[in-house]
């Protein structure tokens, strides 16, 4: 079975636990952001700074005042382009040491700041990697490891647009717009809603018992069992 088929099968089936795992005031925020950006200098606008860093976590990242300031210079330097160079981008930041002293390759906020320009790009979040079965790359090596991380958003867009071609997610994608109406959100965007919360969704189903993860059909069985106590 194609990789993307069953990993869409899988979100079906639970379709209804992932869309009740997105928050209303996610979208909305979302939503701000972008009419933010679209209206403002975002070098002035701290109001969407602030948002922007609360809402993708950045402030949680470890990351230095120098190093956020020059993050939202470069958004603003690049919101017309339509081709993003990652390594140009990703070198800026990294000369920017965190708090500990590292020099670190934020491939995840990189991808964040892309799409809040174009929300055809994805996002790159350890949650919508492990639904496609991938681990962050661990070189250390500058170069390697963005060639890694660019592969991996590459299968993820090339995921994304084969289920949005082929229209596999039907029933998932209908609750998402049945739940958040008037979202005003493009087919891509949903489907980085939707593959975060499903990652958070396979978290919780495989961290089961004392054994570590467990298999498909034990998860299957789980959720079944899960249910199946619910209604009782």
């Amino acid at each position: 079975m194609n990789k993307i088929t069953e990993i869409s099968e899988w979100i079906e089936k639970h379709s209804t636990e992932i869309i009740k795992n997105i928050d209303q005031e996610s979208v909305d925020v979302y939503n701000f952001l972008k009419k933010e950006f679209k209206e403002s200098n975002v070098n002035e606008n701290y109001l969407f700074q602030f948002v922007f860093r609360s809402f993708y976590r950045i402030d949680n990242a470890g990351l230095t005042p120098e190093f956020k300031k020059e993050y939202f210079e470069i958004l603003e330097e690049n919101r017309n382009e339509k081709q993003f160079d990652y390594e140009k981008v990703l070198r800026r930041l990294y000369s920017f040491p965190n708090r500990k002293g590292q020099n670190t390759l934020q491939f995840s906020f990189a991808t964040k700041m892309f799409n809040t320009i174009d929300d055809i790009m994805p996002i790159y979040d350890s949650e919508v990697a492990k639904m496609f079965s991938m681990t962050r790359p661990y070189q250390s090596e500058f170069e390697i490891k963005l060639d890694k991380y660019l592969d991996q958003l590459e299968k993820i867009q090339n995921g994304y647009e084969q289920i949005i071609k082929q229209n596999l997610i039907p029933e998932t994608i209908g609750l998402f717009d049945e739940i958040f109406t008037d979202n005003k959100l493009s087919e891509m965007k949903k489907l980085d809603f939707i593959f975060w919360s499903a990652g958070k969704i396979k978290t919780r189903l495989t961290k089961k018992g004392d054994n570590g993860f467990h298999t498909i059909d034990e998860l299957d069985e789980i959720d079944r069992k899960i249910k199946t106590n619910a209604q009782h």
